[in-house]
């Protein structure tokens, strides 16, 4: 696992984009802060400076470029898993790649590249921000605000960073996988639309999907209804 850490940088995705041919698998790369940071679908991902962990992992394994349709859901349970070990309670995967907390957003994350060569996971996870400017779709909290206490976001960093690289191979998407999300499924239950496709979310396939009555998806944008 190789670590680089900026103070400031436009996007540790766009680091990993630019730079992947010369960088080895697994690299992660932080930063206290983004000026352009973004989310899906070109959303902008506002963070506050030295409050929240900001990071990008570099995939280049060519058996996990071919998960690319559920690294993202992949990851998020990572994530999910992590935050329930460091005591966060009603924690939750939201199709395809956000983690709640309470029904609210504490976490995202972006995939990007180019699957034949490589992907860049960026994610955004709020520690230590309790107040948050700007309007959003989902109200967000973070592990300060759940914990009731300050976080240490270089331990933290170290803890998650070993974490996922521990457990970000293809023993991800076994039945511990599958079953942690179908148990922390946040849209089981809800009527949801995906593209041209509108009904009840009945759970997780064996593919790690999302099965929307009887019709398995796994990459559109999931409005809730």
């Amino acid at each position: 696992m190789n670590c680089i850490h900026f103070d400031e940088i436009d996007s540790t995705n766009k680091y990993l984009k630019d730079n992947f041919e010369t960088l080895e698998n697994f690299t992660f790369v932080s930063t206290d802060y983004q000026s352009s940071g973004k989310g899906r679908e070109n959303r902008v991902w506002l963070s506050k400076k030295f409050e929240n962990l900001l990071f990008s992992i570099l995939i280049k394994d060519k058996l996990l470029l071919k998960k690319f349709n559920v690294l993202s859901i992949g990851t998020a349970t990572l994530i999910a898993r992590f935050l329930e070990l460091k005591g966060l309670k009603n924690v939750s995967v939201k199709w395809p790649n956000d983690v709640y907390v309470n029904d609210k957003k504490i976490c995202g994350i972006l995939l990007e590249g180019n699957v034949d060569k490589f992907l860049a996971i960026g994610v955004g996870l709020n520690v230590n921000q309790t107040l948050f400017d700007g309007d959003y779709r989902v109200n967000p909290t973070s592990m300060k605000t759940e914990l009731k206490e300050d976080v240490n976001l270089e331990s933290l960093e170290v803890e998650l960073f070993e974490f996922i690289f521990k457990h970000i191979n293809q023993k991800l998407f076994t039945k511990k996988t599958y079953d942690f999300l179908n148990s922390h499924n946040y849209l089981l239950n809800k009527k949801v639309k995906a593209g041209n496709i509108t009904g009840i979310v009945n759970g997780i396939t064996k593919e790690f999907e999302l099965l929307i009555g009887d019709v398995p998806i796994n990459s559109l944008e999931i409005l809730i209804l």
